[in-house]
């Protein structure tokens, strides 16, 4: 994460955080036009929701009905919970590989040290015990990335095999515990018809939306991964950015273990491992630069949506999980081809 670039010619405001590379050219006010310019990765993001729900209604009628459309966007939102710390991280310029079993050992100390009761003071000790651990993985990997300069790809790679590791030893291979009940009340449960999963999504995306907005810790973001350097030169301090980034990842990691924990009534191992790639899909899909410096939230909600929809219409034309792989990657490629097209990607 210390890669040279060019200093940029003028200070670097990333306003809104959909809005396109400064430099592509693109967001010139006028009119219609100007507002499509600018905000082009949202129109495609959300525009790709609306075609795969036509394509699912055509392919399965009863797709389209108002309680599969919910239960669509409750998939979605332990999807956009995980790819909300994904995001964070991407716009620094890096990745985060070890949500998989990150997500995984959080649940699985959800499981284990919570047991089978409900017992207010044991369940909350899990729950902290869960969420801890995860946000310090995520605080390890920004220190190997800030301090000793590791690659991002290779630091969160390396750790995600050495939580795979410490699971199998915790668990023998075999986890014990099913979810506790509020775990599954979070995931399932609903309040005047709302599922708690939404809300709970609503509430993130609403506080993490608004710190990439409207925090100082935002704008050091968007200022970190469009030139660590120039940032550094500016003030910012980028190891304290980087490491927070991480955290965050890892947080929201642990809180998805939770969520899927309580969906599926227990954890189990390997349970993150189809998370990963979809996550990053999620993030390139609404429009956030994998270079960093540019995106946001708002696209990734658009991305998760339109990824969970994408499984569902390709598991109506029975598509198996292999070419499922092959067509995310294809789709995060061709995002990257057109969102980098138009907005000049740097080197």
């Amino acid at each position: 994460m210390s890669g040279a670039g060019t200093i940029p010619a003028r200070p670097q405001d990333p306003g809104p955080d959909t809005g396109p590379d400064p430099r592509s050219g693109e967001g010139v006010p006028g009119g219609a036009r100007g507002w499509l310019g600018q905000n082009r990765p949202l129109v495609i993001a959300y525009g790709l929701i609306l075609v795969l729900v036509v394509a699912a209604g055509i392919l399965s009628p009863g797709f389209v009905s108002p309680a599969n459309l919910r239960q669509q966007l409750v998939l979605a939102s332990f999807l956009g919970t995980i790819a909300a710390g994904q995001t964070i991280v991407v716009l620094t310029g890096g990745i985060d590989l070890s949500v998989a079993w990150n997500l995984n050992f959080a649940a699985i100390l959800l499981t284990q040290l919570g047991g089978s009761g409900d017992g207010a003071g044991r369940l909350a000790y899990a729950t902290v015990a869960a969420l801890l651990a995860a946000t310090a993985t995520g605080v390890v990997n920004g220190l190997g990335i800030a301090y000793l300069r590791i690659p991002p790809l290779v630091m969160t790679l390396g750790m995600n095999a050495v939580l795979l590791g410490l699971t199998l030893v915790y668990t023998n291979g075999s986890p014990q515990g099913r979810a506790p009940g509020f775990a599954r009340e979070l995931a399932i449960g609903r309040l005047a018809g709302i599922p708690y999963a939404l809300m709970l999504w609503a509430v993130l995306g609403t506080v993490v939306i608004v710190i990439l907005r409207r925090s100082v810790f935002g704008r050091r973001l968007y200022a970190v991964g469009n030139n660590p350097r120039a940032a550094y030169l500016s003030g910012v301090p980028v190891r304290g950015v980087l490491v927070i980034a991480y955290a965050a990842c890892g947080l929201c990691a642990g809180l998805t273990g939770i969520l899927l924990t309580g969906y599926s009534s227990q954890s189990y191992l390997g349970m993150g491992d189809s998370y990963v790639l979809p996550s990053v899909a999620a993030v390139v899909i609404g429009g956030t630069s994998i270079l960093g410096g540019s995106g946001g939230y708002t696209g990734t909600i658009a991305g998760a949506i339109t990824v969970v929809l994408l499984q569902n219409t390709l598991s109506i034309v029975d598509i198996g999980q292999a070419g499922r792989s092959i067509i995310y990657g294809l789709v995060i490629l061709a995002m990257l081809f057109v969102y980098g097209r138009g907005g000049r990607v740097r080197e």
